[in-house]
């Protein structure tokens, strides 16, 4: 189940959706999105220790306009998945 998009706690750019995606594994995963729109295939953008899912705004953009659909958790523990 998903939940609609969410305030950041931080700008995003224009294009790039904040949102919260329920019970995965017992989680609240927080996601950063962008090429929601598109049907492109799935790239999915992991961080490092000690980064977030923010860290990726910058080329989200970019990937997006080659068509694929981004996505960037906060991993367990990080940011704003609980």
């Amino acid at each position: 189940m998903t939940s609609p998009a969410v305030p950041s706690l931080t700008p995003l750019p224009a294009g790039i959706r904040a949102r919260f995606v329920d019970n995965i594994n017992g989680l609240r995963m927080h996601i950063l999105e962008a090429g929601f729109e598109t049907k492109g295939p799935c790239l999915l953008l992991l961080h490092g220790f000690p980064e977030l899912a923010y860290s990726w705004r910058k080329v989200m953009l970019p990937l997006a306009a080659k068509g694929f659909h981004v996505v960037a958790p906060d991993q367990r523990g990080y940011g704003r998945t609980i």
